[in-house]
Order: structure tokens, then sequence, then C-alpha cells
């Protein structure tokens, strides 16, 4: 397993490219559209632009290896120090992890964010567990969160405890992350510079490690049960 980095950080992008900044709140209901059913998936970065979603961090959640900034856009771990911010029953006790304040529900939705050092990116249903006694708690560790890990040599996906090395996307500063809600779908890209159109999606290997029957996409669960949020892990 690769060694550790003593520090790891994640910038939210907090405005639509070529959109200047407004506040989450307006932006998302300006922006997200209405949900329209059986349609095909996005093929390109200009068409997820389309489900762009404005995203703060809840430092609220915030477990206290992490460090929130720069107004809920900036995320970062210094090794072990500690936080000072009193415990309560939302927080992360143990998993280094933090959520978003914005739930997804009954949308489609697309994300992107900048990271440095070992990190895990993805999303969890708003109910999973986050204290000891609640069983593991982080990022694709349990059957209701999903994450990308970047290990510093090589991309994973998570789910429910297992992982599988994604060996063909290449490594970007930039992870972009496309959920369907009703339809059960998470796909993550490896998003190239502004100037060109790479992007790079998991390629099926959720529906790999998805016990049961699956069809082409990459699916996140049979049936709708419950308000998602984006997380983000710096171990």
């Amino acid at each position: 397993m690769p060694a550790r980095p003593n520090s790891a950080v994640i910038l939210m992008e907090t405005s639509k490219p070529g959109k200047k900044t407004r506040s989450s709140k307006k932006a998302n209901q300006d922006q997200v559209p209405v949900y329209v059913p059986n349609i095909p998936e996005p093929t390109c970065r200009a068409e997820l632009i389309n489900y762009w979603m404005n995203l703060s961090f809840d430092d609220k959640t915030a477990n206290k290896l992490l460090w929130i900034s720069d107004g809920g856009s900036k995320v970062y771990r210094r090794t072990e120090e500690v936080c000072p911010v009193l415990d309560r029953p939302e927080r992360y006790e143990y998993s280094p992890q933090v959520l978003c304040k914005e739930a997804i529900w009954n949308a489609r939705a697309y994300w992107e964010a900048e990271y440095t050092g070992w990190v895990v990116i993805g999303a969890t249903y708003e109910g999973a567990g986050r204290r000891a006694n609640s069983g593991p708690s982080g990022l694709g560790e349990n059957e209701e969160s999903w994450g990308l890990c970047w290990s510093g040599t090589r991309y994973q996906i998570w789910f429910n405890g297992l992982n599988k090395d994604i060996t063909s996307a290449p490594y970007s500063p930039t992870i972009g992350v496309y959920i369907d809600q009703p339809a059960g779908i998470i796909n993550f890209y490896s998003v190239g510079p502004p100037s060109s159109t790479a992007f790079t999606p998991t390629e099926g290997a959720l529906q790999e490690l998805k016990e049961g029957p699956t069809d082409k996409h990459r699916v996140l669960h049979s049936e709708v049960r419950g308000r998602m949020h984006y997380a983000t892990s710096l171990n």
C-alpha cells in the first residue's frame, strides 16, 4: 500500500465554468434542470456541465482532523493536528470525512473538485452511519456510499468494503462526479484541462463491484432510497 502523504487538500469548484460565482442556493435553483426521466447519459463534459451543482462543505459533519476554509469551498488535513471544534452527533467520529450541505434528490447533478494528496471523493446516503457504533462509515466501506480513491499511484473504486483498480483513467488533479439519483447512476471522471474535452468515466467498475444482476449502467441501487450527499475523505 502506498505511504500516506503528510497532508491532503480538496478545493470545490464553486461556480459553473465560464460563469460568475453566485451563492450555492441561488445558483442551484437556477441551474439544476427539472428532472426528465429516460434520457441518455451525458457523453462529454459540455453535456455534463448542463447539470452543474454548486456545493459547499458542511463543517458540522467534518471529522476533527479536517479543517474547512474559504467559505466552505476548501477542506484540508494537516497530518494528525486536531481542529478545535465541539463534538456533535452529525460529525464523523473516526473516518476523516466531511459531507456537503447540499443534498441530491430527484435530480441529476454534476460537480468537480480539485485535490492534492491521498483522497476519496464520492457520495453517501444522508442516513448512513457516522459514529463508531454504526459500523464502517468510510466512503465505500458500506453499501450506502461510493467512492473514488486516489492513492498516489492509481485510482480505485470503493463500494461495500470492496475495491477495484481503475487502470484506464489518466491522473488528473480534477475529478468530476455525475449522479442521476432516481435512476441510481453514479459516474466519476478524470477531467482534462479546460482547453480539452478529455474525460474518462469509470467504465463499469462499480457494476463489477455491485452484487447481483446489473445492466450497462454503473448502478448505485435498484431503488430510490433517500437523499444523497457529496462526501470526501482525506486519509
